[in-house]
Order: structure tokens, then sequence, then C-alpha cells
């Protein structure tokens, strides 16, 4: 196993922990020790151990009440978790056991069972967990499982879709280590955010590049991208140079080789919540964040919209603790995007995405489409022209199946 795995071990035994710790050393992990269970909750945040091995026996806080925990955050649900518990304490915490803890030993460990336990709940957590390697946030298996199990279960909830606008152009002038920077930091706004604004529950997930979700309540949807886009212009412009930031821009090349001058970064913010709109798929629910944040991203600042098909979602409350910096410069947006609706009023009740159209009608398998759709979301391209590109279709069956698509402008869309 890889010298660069990182293991936290949570033990008060101090003759338990040196075994431990020899044990772990000597098959070349490095290993975080903590002997305060209250401890390892901000250990686990701030370290991202690849696994943590936790003593059945704490004083200050339940080992089983902490797993779960651990469990019920999204910055450490991934971590695999072995407990190490005494043979006559299994038979009732059996059910707690499954609630919160991904494989268990009883004690003391006999060092091959452990050695070998650990290799395979790392293996395992390496093919079914698809945490982004920067940030160690969930990724697009957790994102899809999460909404989807949100919309099986008739959950009233808000999806937003965060982009960062003009993150290109830094990326190539300053470097890929600069974006990296700026991507954490981005990731760093996001999470401690929802932590501090939002819920219980509340979840953060990292697309893939400068792409983020976060999963909410509709009451805290707007109060969350406030306080995020407040933070994130406020912390942005110190990542470029004196002089681009007191110009408000950097000079980079279009892509057709003309000298431009492209604005500092913002943050678009789509939010999508399905309280009076029905959302009937994830690939609906993507497709209609996916046309605001378009739509924003035509405009370089920040900010961000709330879904309006069938519904209006755009409130205002005084009484909001975050300042909403934003306010005049959104009512205009408002008005535009309002505008766009009534040109092209096309997601009706009886629209279904090209996506699920696809689905339906066989022309791809899930694997497929969620392929062809992370495609989409990175590059910006049309679903159907990623479909195409890929060799999975042609462009004229993508125009036959829009066409018997009801209140649906094949021009227009999707």
């Amino acid at each position: 196993m890889s010298k660069n795995k990182k293991i936290l071990l949570v033990i008060e035994d101090q003759n338990l922990d040196k075994i431990l710790t020899y044990l772990l050393k000597a098959w070349n992990y490095d290993v975080i020790l903590c002997n305060d269970g209250n401890q390892a909750l901000k250990l686990a945040a701030q370290k991202y151990p690849d696994l943590i091995l936790i003593d059945a026996h704490l004083s200050m806080i339940d080992s089983l009440k902490l797993c779960k925990i651990l469990k019920y955050d999204f910055i450490t649900s991934y971590m695999p978790i072995i407990i190490l518990i005494e043979k006559k304490q299994l038979r009732r915490s059996l059910l707690d056991i499954e609630q919160g803890v991904d494989d268990f030993l009883i004690k003391p460990p006999d060092p091959i069972d452990l050695e070998i336990r650990i290799a395979l709940s790392l293996r395992s957590a390496d093919h079914q967990f698809h945490a982004n390697a920067l940030t160690k946030l969930p990724g697009n298996k957790s994102i899809e499982k999460l909404i989807k199990a949100h919309l099986d279960e008739n959950r009233t909830f808000s999806f937003a879709y965060l982009d960062i606008n003009n993150f290109k152009s830094f990326n190539d002038k300053y470097g890929y280590i600069a974006g990296d920077r700026v991507i954490l930091q981005t990731a760093k706004i996001i999470t401690s955010t929802v932590k501090k604004l939002g819920n219980p529950g509340n979840f953060v997930g990292h697309i893939g590049g400068d792409d983020f979700v976060y999963l909410t309540t509709t009451d805290k949807e707007e109060l969350i991208a406030q306080e995020c886009i407040n933070e994130f212009d406020r912390l942005m412009p110190f990542h470029y140079s004196s002089e681009d930031r007191k110009n408000g821009f950097i000079k980079a090349k279009d892509r057709s080789g003309h000298l431009k001058h492209i604005p500092l970064m913002g943050l678009s913010i789509a939010i999508v919540n399905n309280r009076s709109l029905k959302i009937r798929s994830i690939f609906e629910l993507i497709e209609i964040a996916f046309e605001i944040k378009k739509f924003l991203k035509k405009h370089h600042t920040s900010n961000y919209l709330v879904n309006r098909r069938l519904t209006d979602t755009w409130t205002h409350d005084v009484s909001r603790r975050v300042t909403d910096t934003g306010l005049e410069v959104r009512s205009e947006l408002k008005e535009q995007y309002d505008n766009e609706l009534k040109a092209h009023p096309h997601r009706l009740k009886n629209y279904k995405p090209l996506g699920q159209i696809m689905l339906e009608t066989h022309l791809l398998n899930e694997e497929q489409l969620n392929e062809a759709l992370n495609n989409h979301w990175n590059t910006g391209q049309h679903l159907g022209e990623v479909v195409v590109s890929m060799g999975l279709s042609d462009e004229e069956h993508i125009k036959r199946l829009l066409e018997h698509q009801p209140d649906f402008t094949p021009s227009k869309s999707k």
C-alpha cells in the first residue's frame, strides 16, 4: 500500500496506540494520532485521512456516535471507518455499527487481520467513492446519488450549481498551481458558508474543474449564495498581481488570437428548487441549472439566479443576516431573464430533457449518458452536440428526437 496513505488513529489507550502506531508505520502508512474523540472531528476535516481507525472505548465521546457524525458530514463521509471493539460489546452494538462503520475488528486486533482489513477498506474506498483529488469533496457519483434520493423521496430542496467566471483566462496567465489555489479557496468558501448558514445534512460537492454544487433547503438557498459571492469577491482579487487587481482586468488573447481585457474572476450561482416546479429527473434538474448558468455567464460579475419557470422564487428578506451587495444588479438580471423566458417558453410541464428522451428511446444507456453529461458540463457544449461528437448518434437523429418533443423549439434548445 502506498506510503502516502494517511490513517487517523483515534485511541486513548497509550499501550494500544503505541502498538498500532508501530504496525501502521511499518506498513508504510502515515499516522495521525489522536487521543481525544472530539478533536478527531477537527483533524478528519483538516487532514483528510484516507482511513480512520477508532477504538470503541473513548471517554470524551461515544465512539459509535463519533462514527455517525463523521459519516453524516459531507467532508468526511467518504472516509472508511474501522472500529476496534470488545467481543462482549459487539452483540448489543451491532445495529449502531451497521449505521456508521465500514468494518470492525475485535480488540486486540490480530496484526495480519488488521493489515488485510485496512488494505481492503482502502481499495474499496478507491473504487466506490469518486472524491475530487484536489478538494477531497464528493464527486459526480455521490452528487448524482444524493439528488436521486431527494427526488425519489419527493423532498423539497434547492440545488445550486456554482461556476467561476473567467477562470480559464486566469489559469492560462498565472499557471495551474495558482489555478489550484483558486479552486481550493473556492471550495473552502462554499463548504464553510454551507456549514455556517445551512442546515445539518446539507451537502457540498465538486463536479470537477471550477464547477461546484450545494444542496440545501429553499429557505437557505439565497442566504448561502449571497455569502459565497461576498466572500469570493472579497478574497479572489488577492490572487492577481497588484497591477491586474488595480486595473480590474487581465490582458489575454481570446480563441481568435485577439488581445482582450478579461475581467477579474466572479462567481455564478444557478439555483434550482422544486418548491413549486415538479422536477422529474436529475437530467431535467441539471439542464435547468445549466440554462441559468449560461445566462449568468454572459455577465462577468458575480451573481446568482433562482429558477423562475412555473414559479416565482425571486424574493428578498430584509431580515437576512448577510448583506446582499448585488440586489440592484440582480434585479436587472431578473428582468432580462424573465424576458428570455417569455421569448423562449419551451420548458413546460410536458417537457422532457433531451437526456431523459435518449434514455427512454434506448439511444444511450445510463453509463453513456453520464459520460455525455460530464462532457456537457465541462465544455459548455449542448448535450446533443456532445452525443454527436462522441459518435453515439448523428445530427439528424437528434433533430428528429427534438421535433417530437411537445412545446419545444429545437433551434433554441440544448
